[in-house]
């Protein structure tokens, strides 16, 4: 594996006077279906709950604080008793605290659920306020929320793309990063994958995961990794009511006739509640075609590489890379994984086509823990300025520079394309590695 810090350290001198050539010339067991992903919360009669409070509960939190609860969430919120129920360790109940969470800067449900409106935060608070009364039981509710889940991927998935061993959760600690190489053996016919379905095992300790493409093999067995590798490409990142991932229909990520495909499952485990005996074998489903589309998808990454963040302050980094004259323009953007570390704040990125906007992701309230890829739409042609905007709070005494450890800092929007760039001296980071950047200090 190369580090990102010495594959730019021996690559970027050459890239760079490339790049400014361009520009100024040139479920359970394997058996649930797509939808898994956060379609769920148990079936619930809402105990106890007012109509509006036991609405609101089943459509922007039981995906994972359901009976029992799923992807690490502490405590269920299906019934009156579990938010009247004390904090434990704390003060207050779980209603207090639910409420709280759902008004915090970054806020409950986690991305990509779309937060609770305000009409729905003021009848929760309301009923907090007056004690979290129960329901009249003459009160008869109309069905409740369906949950964050999304559409599946319209097609039959053909390819599973499985860790060998699975994982078993120590019920000591709290949080593990497991990275599982897995290798999908060569075809005679190339073909193209045009969904990513995520087959979930163990909902009660599954958090995110990233699925990644490798230019080599990596060792199947489960391995700590709180880092990728500069040379795995992200295709997918799931999180809780993330939907199956279907690519557009004039592109494909490419898997070569007569090659193995090789691919990283890094997945984040939560076991807060330290259970025992929690064993994982979470993979992919992949919907593949031998008629091949039109064009390859590939990645790309805007932002910015060369910045360190002054101790106890805000700070944003704004990075602009000026589009060069390269074959098959225009590329259009079709996703989107904004990627910065624990102390990102916010992260935007703008196409300029001097007169118009695309914004490529809005996310004003980043959160490292929820990291997920979002739907983008944008076509980058020559002479396009791509403007990526990252703002961190550091609270620390120490400076953070830019670096791959959780420890360090990034500032990063890895986007998805077609048709992927051809050119022998081109790689997937030139765009970040050569933007100008200017960080301020708040």
């Amino acid at each position: 594996m190369v580090c990102l810090r010495t594959l730019l350290r021996l690559a970027l001198p050459s890239a760079l006077l490339t790049f400014a050539v361009l520009a100024v010339g040139c479920t359970d067991g394997g058996a649930n279906p797509p939808s898994t992903a956060g379609a769920g919360g148990a079936s619930h009669d809402g105990e106890g709950l007012p109509c509006e409070v036991s609405e609101l509960l089943a459509a922007r939190c039981q995906s994972c604080h359901s009976s029992p609860t799923k992807f690490g969430a502490p405590m269920p919120l299906v019934t009156r008793a579990d938010l009247i129920a004390p904090l434990f360790g704390g003060q207050g109940t779980v209603g207090e605290l639910s409420l709280e969470r759902m008004k915090a800067d970054k806020p409950m449900p986690p991305p990509p659920n779309e937060r609770a409106t305000d009409a729905e935060i003021a009848a929760f608070e309301a009923w907090v306020d007056v004690g979290m009364l129960a329901a009249s039981a003459a009160e008869e509710c109309g069905g409740g929320g369906s949950g964050s889940g999304g559409a599946g991927p319209g097609c039959t998935p053909d390819l599973a793309v499985t860790p060998l061993a699975a994982f078993s959760m120590p019920e000591d600690e709290i949080d593990a990063h497991i990275c599982f190489g897995i290798d999908v053996p060569a075809s005679d016919v190339a073909r193209h994958i045009t969904a990513i379905v995520p087959r979930i095992d163990n909902e009660a300790i599954l958090h995110h995961l990233l699925f990644m493409q490798a230019p080599k093999s990596v060792s199947p067995d489960p391995a700590p990794c709180d880092v990728t590798a500069s040379d795995w490409k992200l295709l997918y990142a799931w999180g809780p009511g993330t939907p199956a991932y279907v690519l557009p229909e004039e592109a494909g990520f490419p898997l070569a006739a007569g090659e193995t495909g090789h691919f990283v499952l890094q997945v984040h485990y939560n076991n807060l509640k330290g259970l025992a005996g929690q064993v994982d074998q979470t993979g992919m489903d992949l919907c593949t075609t031998t008629a091949l589309r039109p064009h390859d998808a590939d990645i790309m990454a805007f932002g910015g590489m060369q910045f360190t963040l002054p101790p106890n302050a805000a700070s944003e980094l704004t990075c602009e890379t000026t589009v060069p004259v390269i074959p098959g323009l225009p590329l259009t953007v079709f996703q989107a994984w904004p990627h910065m570390h624990t102390k990102g704040a916010s992260l935007t990125t703008a196409i300029d086509h001097g007169g118009s906007t695309e914004v490529l992701a809005d996310v004003p309230n980043y959160d490292f823990d929820y990291q997920v890829t979002y739907p983008a739409t944008g076509k980058l042609n020559a002479g396009d300025v791509v403007r990526t905007r990252c703002g961190w709070q550091n609270d620390t005494g120490k400076s953070v520079p830019f670096g791959e450890n959780t420890a360090n800092e990034m500032c990063f929007n890895f986007v998805t394309y077609y048709p992927r760039v051809e050119l022998a001296q081109w790689h997937w980071l030139l765009p970040a590695a050569t933007a100008e950047c200017q960080l301020v200090t708040k």
